[in-house]
């Protein structure tokens, strides 16, 4: 109950949407002329999904983005957790951007695309309160420790 509570636990919820949006919309699009030479103008897009690579990445991305909100008693994991997973976002954002210069230059890449880079930034901050967590405990351990010693004396 207490890890519903917490703001990294928002933050990582938050990347676990996004990465799972992902599943279901557009990389890009482009309006091309209908075949059939009646003049209309038709939208073809590529999914996310429809390529390999970015369906393993995001795929990938978004099991970590999980496995790390159900770490919320091991913190140190979950900071590992959520370093390995954006550098894996970054890595796939870079992909994305080597992507959009190889594509035809009449394909429009969709607002989704930022949403690894989106994520890590959200990520750092997850890990940033993972951390103070994690130092909140530390620190009233070492209370509790001086407490106890002090009546022992």
């Amino acid at each position: 109950n207490i890890m519903w509570q917490r703001f990294q636990t928002l933050l990582l919820l938050i990347v676990a949407g996004l990465l799972l949006s992902m599943f279901m919309t557009d990389m890009c699009y482009t309006m091309v002329e209908s075949a059939n030479g009646s003049g209309a103008i038709e939208r073809y897009s590529i999914k996310f999904t429809e390529r390999s690579q970015f369906l393993i990445f995001t795929f990938i991305t978004f099991v970590l983005t999980v496995a790390t909100i159900s770490y919320f008693k091991k913190r140190l994991i979950q900071i590992r957790i959520c370093i390995m997973n954006a550098l894996i976002l970054m890595g796939y954002q870079i992909w994305l951007i080597v992507t959009f210069f190889q594509l035809h230059e009449t394909f429009t890449f969709t607002i989704p695309c930022l949403f690894p880079l989106i994520s890590v930034v959200l990520l750092l901050l997850a890990i940033r309160y993972i951390g103070r967590d994690e130092a909140m405990v530390i620190i009233n351990g070492n209370i509790v420790k001086h407490k106890k010693n002090k009546r022992k004396s």
